[in-house]
């Protein structure tokens, strides 16, 4: 069988996970590794059955036996990373965050236009099958038009770096709140008027709990919650006219029930028997992409990516929360901004 060879830049979390999962999907592999350590690069290598390892990311990424790379890096040099696997004619599919904001996130897609080579976001809930059924019962207007709907996500993870500091774009918005957002923009279909963030911050100035209201057009509205220092429900509901839809978990669904306008159940859809970890799917849609000569993803376009980059700039700024990084705001150009939206 021919094999689909892809490379993972990073050793972190996310990267094991993806190694894994490549090893137990039919027709991919985990070829190489690479990490700024070589020796780190060397024992994931070995500990996750990858052939080759890499002690830099340029050695990686100028492989020619490497058919896609998949970024797994932290956060603040995701848009740096893509760019350079676009110069060089390589696929490249980007751990959710795409980037930390919509300067680098549009700087990347529009290489990827450019250069005609494939770039995707691997926000990884778009491409499971049942968040695909999710977008069909909206769609069909099953629960009549959505009135509101409310989402939240929660784990503890505060005391991790790439959470928590600045420098690498951490925050829970970034790294949680991005799955909650994503699927209210779905249930809504549009981007919303206005919004109204709360937000506390760690000691080290990231965002650590975000409670959102986004208010959409003719009186449609939407709650998010996300927070890193302890563990929700996660679920997500939308309300229609109807009845409404529950999903078990906003950032892993395994279940859809829907409830019909008595509040009763009516209908489970369950997640598919054959799902594995759940992350196969944008390996599969990357591939499916790649082979047939296209640039995107169907389930996750770089409209997509786009969207939720602005939204949510939109709203770290709105916070006055930002990162000692290229192409950000200051804090007097936020506040200028601000004050010339309101005159």
């Amino acid at each position: 069988m021919i094999t689909f060879k892809v490379g993972i830049l990073g050793t972190g979390k996310m990267a094991k996970t993806a190694a894994q999962c490549l090893n137990n999907l039919s027709g991919f592999t985990p070829f190489a590794v690479a990490s700024r350590d070589a020796e780190k690069a060397s024992g994931f290598a070995a500990e996750n059955e990858i052939e080759k390892s890499y002690g830099s990311y340029d050695e990686l990424i100028a492989d020619p036996d490497i058919e896609l790379v998949y970024i797994a890096t932290v956060n603040s040099i995701h848009a740096e990373l893509a760019k350079k696997c676009i110069e060089a004619g390589k696929p490249c599919l980007v751990e959710a965050p795409f980037s930390y904001n919509l300067k680098t996130t549009r700087e990347v897609i529009e290489l990827a236009k450019e250069k005609n080579v494939f770039c995707a976001e691997a926000l990884w809930t778009r491409y499971m099958p049942i968040t695909i059924k999710f977008q069909e019962i909206i769609s069909k207007n099953i629960i009549g038009p959505v009135r509101h709907v409310t989402a939240n996500l929660g784990y503890e993870l505060h005391n991790e770096d790439r959470i928590s500091k600045p420098e690498l774009a951490g925050g829970v918005l970034l790294n949680l709140a991005s799955y909650p957002i994503a699927m209210v923009l779905t249930s809504m279909g549009q981007m919303p008027a206005n919004m109204a963030p709360a937000i506390t911050k760690l000691n080290t100035g990231v965002d650590a709990i975000d409670n959102i209201q986004l208010n959409f057009p003719n009186a449609r509205t939407a709650s998010v919650f996300a927070t890193m220092t302890y563990n929700s429900d996660n679920k997500l509901c939308v309300y229609g006219t109807s009845g409404r839809i529950e999903l078990d978990n906003v950032q892993c669904p395994e279940k859809i029930t829907i409830f019909g306008p008595n509040g009763e159940p009516a209908q489970t859809i369950l997640k598919p028997d054959k799902q594995e970890s759940g992350y196969e799917y944008e390996f599969l849609s990357s591939r499916d992409a790649i082979i047939t000569g296209k640039i995107e993803t169907i389930e996750h376009q770089h409209s997509n990516i786009i969207q939720l980059a602005s939204l949510m700039e939109a709203i770290r700024y709105g916070a006055g929360v930002t990162f000692p990084l290229p192409d950000e705001l200051t804090k007097e150009e936020i506040e200028k901004r601000f004050q010339s939206a309101k005159a």
